[in-house]
């Protein structure tokens, strides 16, 4: 029996068994563990200190609100004096942020910083524990080699000299800081379960092996590593998405019906949470989700049903309630409100924070729709003034439905446009394959720096071995008529993830291009999915097998050689950031194709492992070099480093501070077009 089955049962269970069960449903094993210590080591070493876009004053304004014990913005000390920033609604007098779900716990976090603050300097706090992971990094990778001991020693030495630079020059947190570090650990803290809860998948559907490369990839291999301290919703987002993956698989391979349903029902709670941070997205994956499941589940019996209403439901309670305060309608959420235009806080406080950053400008004004960031739903703001003013019941239950039939209209406006884009050769070229300079963006912006889905992540070059396969398949006629109810668990996944990303273009494709995408941002969750198709491949499971340390030599021989490679080609042709990054876009997409041609042949001959392995490696390393190096030296100054040691090495290298506004001569989508 499960210790939490002896807890419902009644019996006793003490401490260090709970802590074992607590860890072992947290991390699976000390593999798990030691990702999560990889993940914040690695995303310690680029955390900034700085407003990357406007919205992010928006949350740290709703932080301090609802550390002050309310949900609305009374002073905005961050940003505009007037406290318009995207992300604001306005509900008669009072102004509201956004992203509950994200904001709320990064409240939490805020109020123990402030009381840590009060007796040690938080910054040498987060620099001792990031110390701390090299040495559970060190004792883990000395354990693979049966040098456990050797391996904590080492660890131990190279933190404590981490730590020890880092005092020394280390200049003392202003609290200003506080409520945008509590956020940032928010996200970080997220894309650390993304890459335990990918690993132990990958694991159960394999072997660890292929699934701690999964996990690795997740982080070092993918955007998500890029906004995992950039406090914004798209890490979260995706650490619902995996969960939901996660469980789905959990009840179709589990052993007893109770565990089964255990399992499905939580695979509902994840899209209830997540339409607590973003309701779009979770309005998506919750159809997903169904109608995956319902066709293939073993039974749909009352109780199958009941279980699942009742988490949905209970998971639901944080979003209804958050919505009823603030709109005075529990299906209304924030998002679809009308945004605010500053004319009530307006002066009300002496703002702290500064220009924006990285890219310049709202990273929310793009949008325009519900399933664009920063849509006003200005009709539906109508209903919620007339229905949240003491108005008789009736009135109340025709607002809901009027407010919830508005915003299901504007998301299935919004599916129709995307879907009618996806026709588009030159969209559909910009979105997947190169940006380059887009015209229409903003030009003093960030008009030619945002990268491609294929720049972003070139390891999704191998996924063009699918239609090799399904045409190997069917010269072969191995095709399965079998009903969706014998499915196997891994081909139920293959459904959903299927279903999500049809789903998730409906709700964004038709906005995109967008300025301040960076790494198409957008269809984050797409990368995450990208991890587990190529994880599908046979081929990249058979190179993961027989050649890991031909993988893992490629991998950190490209780090080796790109970095300085592309630190030095932006110093000596004195480029510009968008010059900076367009490079580095042409670099990946090449290693993207070397990558596909090697997954084409390869499907076709059942051979070329070493080189599969090779041609992963460099994919895998030529994102990191971009993480390293943006993170550390190319985009403009946005504040200070988390670690003071981060800051000592980005101010030796070279920066290309420039925010270009002219296409990049070597604009590859130039020619294309005029071609």
């Amino acid at each position: 029996m499960s210790v939490l089955d002896r807890l419902l049962a009644g019996e006793r269970v003490d401490v260090e068994e709970l802590r074992a069960a607590v860890s072992r449903t947290v991390f699976g094993d000390r593999v798990g563990l030691t990702l999560a210590l990889v993940t914040f080591f690695w995303v310690g070493l680029t955390w900034r200190l700085g407003f990357a876009s406007n919205d992010q004053y928006t949350f740290a304004n709703t932080i301090l609100a609802i550390a002050d014990g309310q949900l609305h913005i009374t002073q905005p000390r961050y940003g505009p004096p007037s406290g318009a920033t995207p992300g604001t609604y306005v509900v008669g007098d009072r102004v509201y942020g956004r992203n509950y779900g994200v904001v709320l716990p990064s409240a939490i976090l805020y109020v123990v910083f402030r009381v840590i603050a009060l007796i040690a300097d938080v910054r040498v706090l987060l620099t001792g524990l990031w110390s701390l992971t090299l040495v559970g990094i060190g004792g883990a990778v000395g354990g693979r080699f049966d040098r456990g001991r050797e391996g904590v020693v080492v660890g131990s030495l190279l933190a404590g000299l981490f730590f020890l630079l880092s005092v020394l020059v280390a200049d003392p947190l202003s609290s200003r800081w506080l409520p945008l570090i509590a956020l940032q650990l928010t996200t970080a803290s997220a894309t650390a379960v993304v890459v335990v809860v990918c690993y132990r998948f990958v694991t159960r559907c394999y072997d660890r092996r292929l699934g701690v490369a999964a996990g690795v990839a997740v982080v070092v291999a993918t955007p998500i590593g890029f906004w995992a301290t950039l406090p914004k919703r798209h890490s979260v987002t995706v650490m619902f998405v995996i969960c939901a993956m996660y469980t789905l698989y959990r009840s179709r391979a589990a052993r007893t019906p109770t565990s089964a349903r255990r399992f499905r029902s939580l695979t509902y709670a994840w899209p209830a949470l997540l339409a607590w941070v973003h309701a779009p997205h979770g309005a998506i994956l919750l159809a997903a989700v169904g109608l995956v499941d319902l066709p293939t589940a073993r039974s749909n019996t009352r109780s199958d049903l009941l279980s699942i209403g009742a988490a949905f439901g209970v998971a639901l309670v944080p979003f209804l309630v958050t919505n009823t305060l603030i709109s005075g309608n529990p299906v209304l959420p924030p998002r679809f409100l009308p945004d605010y235009t500053g004319d009530i806080l307006s002066g009300s406080a002496e703002t702290a924070g500064g220009s924006a950053g990285a890219a310049g400008g709202s990273a929310e004004t793009a949008g325009g729709s519900a399933g664009a960031d920063g849509g006003s739903a200005e009709t539906g703001g109508g209903v919620v003034g007339s229905g949240s003013t003491g108005s008789s019941g009736i009135w109340r239950v025709v607002s809901v439905f009027l407010d919830g039939n508005l915003a299901v209209f504007r998301i299935f406006s919004q599916f129709v446009s995307s879907y009618a884009a996806l026709t588009e050769p030159e969209r559909l070229f910009r979105v997947f394959v190169h940006t380059g300079y887009v015209p229409r963006l903003r030009p003093n912006q960030d008009a030619a720096i945002n990268l491609s889905v294929l720049a972003s992540m070139p390891l999704l070059g191998a996924l063009v071995a699918y239609p090799v396969l399904a045409g190997r398949r069917l010269i072969e006629r191995e095709r399965s008529l079998s009903s969706p109810r014998q499915w196997s668990p891994i081909r139920v996944v293959d459904a959903f993830s299927a279903v999500y990303v049809v789903l998730l273009l409906g709700l964004y494709f038709s906005s995109l291009p967008n300025h301040h995408m960076l790494t198409t941002r957008y269809l984050h969750p797409l990368y995450l999915i990208g991890i587990f198709w190529i994880v599908r491949l046979p081929i990249v499971r058979q190179s993961v097998a027989t050649a890991s340390r031909t993988l893992t030599t490629s991998y950190g021989g490209a780090i080796f050689v790109l970095v300085p490679a592309f630190l030095s080609a932006i110093a000596v042709g004195r480029l510009v950031l968008d010059e900076s990054i367009q490079l580095y876009a042409l670099f990946a997409l090449f290693v993207a194709t070397g990558a596909g041609l090697w997954a084409i042949v390869s499907s076709l001959t059942d051979g070329h492992r070493n080189t599969g392995s090779i041609a992963l490696g460099v994919a895998a390393g030529t994102v990191s070099v971009y993480l390293l190096v943006a993170g550390l030296a190319l985009f403009p100054e946005t504040g200070e480093f988390l670690l003071p040691v981060a800051r000592i090495v980005s101010e030796r290298i070279h920066y290309a501070r420039l925010i270009g506004s002219t296409p990049p001569f070597w604009d590859a989508s130039q020619l294309f077009f005029v071609w």
